[in-house]
């Protein structure tokens, strides 16, 4: 396997980037839904509130960072053939999926950034930069770009559903390997 994508298979940057985001986006749901459910000025597992969203804040724009080199190494390579198990049905809803997946990584945060910073809540990256606050508090916007986070992350869950399960669907049901191609 080489370190970019070919008729062979998907490359080990590939894989990487994957993986990465798999991690990144399982954490923001974890963190995110963490914060949300204990409120603000409390604690879980012993963390407080400001620390979750400072992480949650951190790692989504470490995702971006990820998602923009992810799409470079996507546009600077090819994709090897589809799967010769899938069907040409499966193949139309995963290219679908994966458009969605592609503008979820930027989308996501983005808006979340947007969100934090017509809050003039601001972002304290991994609890040791102060990031500056380049835009001026607007509860409006504000709102707008919480509502577009929350709405994304929303599509997001239901793409990544239909994902794990066609994965599972080929890998547990029909025995065929599909998920080796990603390992």
């Amino acid at each position: 396997m080489g370190l970019r994508n070919s008729n062979e298979g998907y490359g080990s940057l590939t894989k990487l980037f994957h993986w990465l985001i798999v991690i990144l986006f399982a954490a923001q749901y974890l963190g995110g839904n963490i914060m949300v459910a204990i409120g603000f000025n409390s604690s879980f597992a012993g963390i407080e509130t400001n620390t979750y969203y400072n992480w949650h804040k951190s790692l989504g724009l470490v995702a971006l960072i990820v998602a923009i080199a992810r799409i470079i190494n996507r546009q600077m390579g090819q994709l090897p053939p589809w799967a010769p198990t899938l069907s040409t049905l499966e193949q139309k809803l995963i290219h679908r999926v994966e458009q969605v997946f592609y503008a979820a990584m930027l989308i996501m945060p983005i808006t979340g950034w947007l969100y934090v910073m017509y809050g003039h809540y601001g972002v304290n990256l991994f609890g040791f930069w102060e990031m500056p606050r380049p835009l001026p508090r607007n509860d409006t916007l504000r709102d707008v770009f919480k509502w577009a986070h929350i709405g994304a992350g929303w599509v997001l869950l239901a793409a990544m559903a239909f994902h794990i399960g066609l994965v599972l669907r080929h890998q547990v049901f029909k025995k065929d390997g599909l998920l080796k191609r990603m390992m």
